[in-house]
């Protein structure tokens, strides 16, 4: 899915910020008088001096190149004048100045160079965020990529069940990850993860990780967190607005989007209709070969056993589906203990 760029809706942009600059030059102006004095009179003696520069194209006599430079003297003079009263009120010296979103283009969202337009960056920016928030990415995930992951904070001492050790196991799952976020395509059957871990193990990082890259690409994905989803819910049990978000629709968003991410199953309370809403979502999910990652605090056979506790037979048809559908993974240790200490001695 290519970037979206409408020039209509940055040309807009633009305009409200000169639009929003004049209105404050208009206010220091009217408050300062003599500010308004001089600035009328500086821009005066720019335009004669641009007028002038512009006669010495056909008439280049001394007197006139006299002229000319008495006349860049006294703008200088006078533009030094004019810093020193904007001092003195306390204005900033670029208070004509819109206030750009981006000072590289001018919130215009393309930039001309060598006869052509290229994109700006902060335009690829905007579609990205826009991507994580309708994804429900949230926030203190936003920065999380696979080239800022500390796989160093991972034991380089302990080892796994399979004899390597936590860091060599965690580089393992990394790349696991990086392979479907960056080969993922919508309609295309991939596997998804089934990332176990105890707290503090990174798994929630690494769901942002995998969320940031299939954004980049231009690939939708739901993320939820699931007691959220069933919070989100009941809630719209309670909403007698007759609005467009109900029960069905909070579930058809996570059934259909391309890429599923559910962070912490397996911490919601048993009942029927927790079992009921996450049967709907898998089955279809399954049915479709639409993709989920996972990330579980349990055991994959605890999860298992927790499943089958708490739905029964629909909890054995649920874990069924979720092993057949994911690669199941395990990361070791307790990483995030490791990067709040970095983070103090930092601050010390």
């Amino acid at each position: 899915m290519p970037f979206n760029f409408d020039p209509r809706r940055y040309q807009g942009k633009a305009r409200s910020k000169y639009l929003e600059a004049q209105k404050r030059v208009a206010r220091i102006h009217k408050k300062y008088p003599d500010v308004k004095k001089v600035d009328e009179y500086l821009n005066y003696l720019k335009r004669e001096y641009n007028y002038l520069k512009v006669g010495l194209f056909n008439n280049k006599d001394n007197d006139s190149q006299k002229k000319l430079e008495d006349l860049k003297q006294e703008i200088e003079e006078l533009e030094e004048h004019f810093n020193r009263l904007l001092d003195k009120h306390n204005i900033p010296r670029d208070y004509k100045e819109p206030d750009w979103d981006c000072p590289v283009c001018h919130d215009q969202g393309r930039i001309y160079e060598n006869g052509r337009y290229r994109i700006c960056s902060c335009v690829r920016k905007e579609e990205l965020n826009h991507r994580r928030e309708e994804g429900d990415l949230p926030r203190h995930l936003y920065k999380a990529t696979f080239d800022s992951a500390r796989l160093e904070y991972y034991d380089d001492n302990r080892k796994t069940d399979k004899d390597i050790t936590y860091r060599e196991n965690a580089r393992l799952i990394y790349s696991y990850a990086h392979k479907f976020a960056t080969r993922f395509s919508p309609g295309k059957l991939q596997r998804g993860l089934l990332i176990q871990g105890p707290i503090g193990s990174g798994k929630s990082f690494l769901l942002g990780c995998i969320a940031n890259k299939l954004a980049e690409r231009g690939i939708d994905f739901k993320y939820i967190v699931y007691t959220d989803l069933l919070q989100k819910i009941r809630n719209t049990y309670h909403d007698d607005s007759g609005g467009p978000v109900n029960e069905q629709v909070l579930i058809e968003e996570v059934q259909n989007a391309s890429v599923l991410l559910i962070d912490d199953l397996g911490t919601e309370k048993a009942s029927e209709f927790t079992a009921a809403v996450l049967y709907q979502i898998i089955d279809k999910r399954y049915r479709e070969e639409r993709p989920i990652i996972i990330t579980t605090n349990y055991f994959v056979d605890e999860l298992k056993e927790r499943f089958e506790d708490m739905f029964e037979e629909m909890g054995e048809r649920i874990f069924q589906r979720l092993i057949e559908m994911n690669r199941y993974v395990c990361l070791y240790g307790d990483v995030r203990a490791k990067i709040v200490a970095g983070q103090q001695e930092v601050n010390l």
